[in-house]
């Protein structure tokens, strides 16, 4: 598939690809107030765009560069941004590009998509219970999270880290698998990427812990419900990498 057809463009847009991903960055990090809703969103955006691709199509070498320079102009845009909500839509438009580098006959488009977009959903209810108690989810607003709220501080940090595809969650098995069945110089550019993913992550989380002091009394932290739902869902997540881990172990 080498033309602009309607498919493929819709594609571009729930796959995100510079400048089709304007609608999500717009969507997901400006628009929607609602957590709950970008949270579903998260999940479902990607789904949308890997069953419209289908399982048979050959990625011309223009629209594979054309990814990669998406996902790096995204990944760029995270290091300056201290905003969790748009941070988390930079990052999404980032990851979501990579799917069209799956190879369908070595890793499932689904399995992928929901394992690189569940944590993100995730930061997006950690991202309301800090717009919540402070007004907003910005870095540098407040600093002492760990000091004052470590149960929010420690779901910021796994959910954050999650996201990024660090070891023992999804997306690294998800990236991992890209890489090794994609030519050296598109492997190069993903592993680029992702290191940026990963300084962004450093420096977002350090904005959090180590920002302006809070003002006293310091707010409430997480309730027990939400705690054992996030997580549950992290857990979740470990299951769902046992899984992947053992996919490429087999090949795929």
């Amino acid at each position: 598939m080498t033309e602009l057809t309607p498919r493929l463009v819709m594609a571009l847009l729930f796959l995100p690809v510079f400048p089709f991903s304007a609608l999500f960055v717009q969507l997901l990090g400006r628009r929607i107030q609602s957590a709950p809703i970008r949270a579903a969103l998260f999940l479902l955006w990607p789904l949308a765009g890997v069953i419209l691709l289908g399982s048979a199509l050959a990625i011309p070498d223009w629209l594979r560069i054309w990814v990669l320079l998406s996902a790096l102009l995204y990944a760029v845009r995270l290091l300056a941004t201290r905003d969790l909500r748009l941070w988390s839509a930079y990052l999404g438009a980032s990851a979501y590009s990579m799917l069209w580098l799956l190879r369908p006959e070595f890793t499932s488009g689904w399995q992928s998509a929901l394992s690189l977009g569940a944590p993100l959903a995730l930061m997006a209810i950690v991202g309301d219970a800090l717009e919540q108690r402070f007004g907003a989810a910005y870095g540098g607003l407040y600093g002492g999270l760990h000091l004052h709220q470590p149960r929010l501080a420690g779901s910021l940090t796994l959910t954050t880290l999650a996201a990024v595809a660090s070891p023992v969650f999804p997306g690294f098995f998800v990236l991992t698998g890209i890489v090794l069945h994609t030519d050296p110089g598109i492997a190069t550019g993903i592993l680029f990427v992702w290191i940026l993913w990963t300084w962004a992550a450093v420096v977002l989380l350090q904005s959090f812990m180590f920002g302006r002091p809070q003002s006293l009394p310091a707010v409430t932290d997480l309730p027990d419900k939400s705690l054992y739902g996030l997580v549950a869902s992290l857990a979740a997540l470990l299951l769902v990498s046992l899984a992947l881990f053992t996919t490429l172990l087999q090949g795929g």
